[in-house]
């Protein structure tokens, strides 16, 4: 492949990235996608300024030293762009390494380094090798931070690119020991700019995936799992163990009624965000509507999802806010409800709503566990049977013997 060839593929992959980022850029409000556009428009530029050098129109020193300084202020700002596009924010710091490529344009220029191919190659392909190492080493450590599939796309993309980058200089360096012949690394670094781009455009386009799912299933006031998210964790199948707690705000609708649906409001965010809080990440916890809150556990035994449910309780006792003069100090009442083989998760929440009723007959601010239904049998024979001798004690008549 001939170098006209390879140029105008060069500049063909940065006109590409430069397309998709403004575009990409037009329609969202990831930071970095700016500077990504601005960087591969300037490396487009300085590749044109390159193929048209190699033709004679321009003079040797304009272009070479034109091709140079564009083309690693395009690389910084790329870095720049991929750095904010990462993190998702901007910094002041960002603009240090748009500084350095100038400075390095400067030192370039008055060297001289500029009008040797093979120096002024050297330098831009190791200058270009550091800014995506750069790259990686943040896309990787941003990972844990944004586990989407693009990320690690975009990761061996840059890798890739920088390999082959390290391969050029190599090969300017030293044409003898180079494993690949620089045109051919030159081409290759040409795909990954083409990959580069592409898993830009799908990071971005996951991300926004990512955030319509997690506004699908969050309540917008409390910002915790709503009703569906919470239903949909829920498992298939039920095992001993598993426990349903209903969870509800004492009085709430007096508060709004007293204080306002503002302030009812600051009251159920508060005591959400408590809940949340106590339960931790390994319960599956949601708001059912209004007041009302479950949480659903595995694993527990009747002390154990009760003593949870206190603990939730008294993280709520500890909650005061102000309303003008007077403070508001919620409670809430829990049903608790384990599984034992004889109904479904439906039922079984049911039965925690049941629980909860019994926690609000006996005076709210409390706890109460749905009984066992064969003591509740049991204790209803017993019942019966303590009915029935009593009847047929001497002075008390049996049934029937009115009749007669």
């Amino acid at each position: 492949m001939d170098l006209a060839t390879v140029l105008l593929l060069h500049k063909c992959s940065f006109i590409v990235g430069a397309i998709c980022c403004f575009y990409v850029r037009w329609r969202s409000r990831e930071p970095g996608l700016d500077f990504l556009a601005i960087g591969d428009g300037l490396l487009a530029v300085a590749s044109t300024l390159a193929g048209v050098g190699e033709q004679g129109i321009l003079p040797y020193e304009i272009w070479t030293l034109a091709s140079f300084s564009i083309g690693v202020t395009g690389y910084a700002l790329m870095t720049t762009g991929l750095i904010q596009l990462s993190r998702r924010g901007r910094k002041r710091s960002d603009c240090l390494l748009v500084g350095f490529a100038l400075i390095l344009s400067v030192v370039v220029g008055f060297m001289h380094w500029y009008a040797d191919n093979q120096t002024r190659a050297a330098i831009f392909n190791a200058n270009t090798a550091a800014f995506l190492g750069i790259s990686c080493v943040v896309i990787l450590r941003d990972f844990f931070l944004d586990r989407l599939p693009a990320r690690l796309g975009l990761l061996a993309s840059l890798a890739a690119a920088m390999g082959f980058s390290t391969l050029v200089t190599v090969g300017m360096i030293f044409p003898q020991y180079g494993p690949v012949e620089p045109r051919y690394a030159f081409f290759m670094l040409i795909i990954c700019h083409f990959s580069v781009a592409l898993f830009v455009v799908v990071l971005v386009q996951e991300r926004a995936e990512t955030q319509l799912r997690r506004l699908a299933n969050t309540d917008a006031l409390t910002g915790i799992p709503n009703r569906q998210h919470f239903l949909a964790s829920l498992p298939s199948e039920l095992r001993d163990g598993d426990a349903f707690i209903m969870i509800d705000i004492d009085h709430f609708k007096s508060i709004n009624d007293r204080y306002g649906h503002e302030t009812g409001d600051v009251v159920l965010v508060g005591v959400a965000q408590a809940i949340a809080n106590t339960a931790g990440r390994n319960i599956t916890f949601g708001r059912l509507g209004g007041e009302e809150f479950a949480l659903f556990l595995r694993g527990q035994t009747e002390d154990a999802a009760a003593a949870e449910a206190d603990q939730i309780r008294r993280a709520v006792n500890g909650l005061a806010f102000a309303a003008g003069a007077e403070t508001i100090a919620p409670t809430v009442s829990a049903g608790v409800a384990i599984w034992r083989g004889d109904c479904d998760a439906q039922k079984l929440r049911d039965r925690a709503d049941q629980a909860l009723y019994l926690a609000k007959r006996g005076g709210r601010d409390r706890v109460e566990i749905y009984p066992d239904p064969a003591s509740m049998e049991e204790c209803s024979s017993n019942a019966a049977t303590a009915a029935d001798q009593h009847s047929t004690e001497p002075g008390h008549p049996r049934p029937g013997e009115l009749a007669a």
